[in-house]
């Protein structure tokens, strides 16, 4: 999960900033018209998944009892 995260924020804040210089991620070129609220978007996203993913792998390590 931390690793989606990771790259979603990746492909967000990387598509906002291609943006800026008139390229784009192939996959994301569907969202050009979109940018820069698309690209902040994704990687928000991106951050809290993997953030989500890193506070649920410390919570499985965890001992109990």
């Amino acid at each position: 999960m931390t690793r989606i995260g990771i790259w979603l924020a990746i492909f967000g804040f990387g598509s906002l900033l291609l943006n800026t210089i008139n390229y784009h991620f192939i996959i994301l070129a569907w969202a050009d018209d979109m940018q820069p609220v698309f690209g902040i978007a994704l990687g928000v996203v991106g951050v809290l998944v993997a953030i989500a993913g890193v506070v649920m792998g410390q919570a499985k390590n965890t001992p109990t009892g």
